[in-house]
């Protein structure tokens, strides 16, 4: 059996980056925000606008420098970010920064500066819209959203951009740095990031909140489609808030659901809605318990369905999203994975709570990790089969060299009985 990979990420970020340096007016113009954009990509940087003139090109980021810009800036009477300007300042070597420009294509790079420096430069036809910036070693492109993670996807889906948004999640975070490394030869790769296991309690996290809908056509349609009912394309519209799409079939009524991710569905809004032959209900948040506690609540209404996990991960194992090159790349339904119960932890003690954790030796567990430490900075995670260094454990009483050695002497300790 194969060693299981230990991953530290605790010192580096993965930062969302909108290269946006432009009013509101400009932004709209596809050709001048484009034309800048691949400048960037080309010269391997990023950077934010509400550039101003008395700070010298290359003078490092510094709380001092930060502080006279902004002085500046109020001067010049620049509506400056100044959440963006602490975001930028909190860049550093070794991070990651991800990208999506104006043609929809995705960006990754690995920040090369030491910190962001002052780029602005009167009358130059690059740097002319920046302030602060930094340089990458390269940019690796991916030009389909179909490439990229369903869950990278879905945090550049939302309407109202930040200039630089940190990304915290350990799961997007791993999958940005896959989508770098996936790029690179595989002698400088330093991460290694295993395919991300797709499992019944985490696939919905795993898919854009579209191609949850699509799922749920496809199970609908797995169950009418002799039946003579089809899609109803123009039915797709995000006004309506009470239903999704239609199923129509001649001579029938209309077959409808309700899909979604992590919000609650009210079922009871649906009871009096006749007109349909049957209404489908899918919900993210509801295990196989809760939906049969729903089930029965609902069963006197017959055209009322709940779906399960389990009959949704059905459809998705046998479905089209596995033919994509990111559910190929990135994710992987590989039954193979090593439970944590099936970890040797001899030694170590059991306590249901992360409250109850005093020692080094003690640990919780449950379906998907089995994390140590007072906050759970390190764990066992069964998405990645991997150990995860996610940040640093910061206790008074551990240097960052004994929790280097008790990390390793956990993770020997594990392996030495998977071999």
């Amino acid at each position: 059996m194969n060693r299981i990979p230990y991953i530290n990420i605790a010192d580096i970020q993965i930062w969302m980056i909108y290269l946006m340096p432009f009013s509101k007016e400009i932004r709209t113009d596809y050709n001048i925000v484009n034309k800048l954009q691949q400048q960037c990509i080309e010269e391997k940087i990023f950077g934010m606008g509400w550039g101003v003139s008395g700070i010298e090109v290359g003078t490092e980021m510094t709380q001092q420098w930060v502080k006279k810009y902004i002085e500046k800036c109020d001067n010049q009477q620049k509506d400056l970010s100044k959440q963006a300007l602490e975001g930028y300042r909190r860049i550093k070597k070794g991070d990651y920064v991800i990208m999506r420009l104006k043609d929809n294509h995705y960006y990754v790079g690995k920040v090369q500066s030491d910190s962001p420096t002052y780029l602005y430069k009167e009358n130059d036809a690059l740097c002319e819209h920046f302030s602060w910036g930094a340089k990458v070693e390269r940019w690796v492109e991916y030009t389909g959203e179909d490439m990229v993670p369903s869950e990278i996807v879905g945090r550049f889906s939302q309407r109202m951009h930040q200039t630089i948004q940190k990304i915290a999640p350990y799961r997007q975070r791993l999958l940005v740095i896959a989508m770098y490394e996936n790029k690179i030869s595989k002698e400088k790769r330093i991460y290694n990031i295993p395919k991300l296991h797709v499992t019944i309690d985490n696939f919905v996290r795993s898919l854009t909140y579209s191609e949850l809908e699509d799922l749920v056509a496809d199970y609908i349609d797995s169950k009418h489609n002799c039946e003579g009912y089809r899609l109803r394309p123009s039915t797709c519209k995000n006004s309506q808030q009470k239903y999704e799409f239609r199923f129509v079939a001649k001579g029938k009524k209309p077959i409808t659901c309700q899909v979604k991710n992590q919000r609650d569905i009210e079922i009871g809004n649906y009871v009096d809605d006749t007109e349909y032959e049957r209404i489908y209900f899918f919900c993210g948040k509801w295990d196989q318990e809760t939906v049969e506690k729903l089930r029965e609540r609902y069963k006197n209404n017959p055209q009322l369905y709940i779906i399960s996990p389990n009959e949704l991960f059905d459809i998705l194992k046998d479905t089209y999203v596995f033919e994509s090159r990111a559910w190929m790349d990135f994710y992987d339904l590989d039954a193979s994975v090593i439970m944590p119960d099936k970890l040797f932890l001899e030694g170590y003690n059991k306590v249901e709570d992360v409250k109850a954790v005093k020692t080094m030796n003690d640990y919780t567990m449950s379906n998907d990790f089995v994390c140590f430490f007072k906050r759970e900075e390190f764990y066992y995670s069964v998405e990645f089969g991997a150990f995860i260094l996610d940040s640093h454990t910061n206790q008074k009483d551990l240097t960052r060299e004994e929790e280097r050695k008790q990390i390793e002497k956990i993770v020997e300790r594990v392996n030495s009985h998977m071999e």
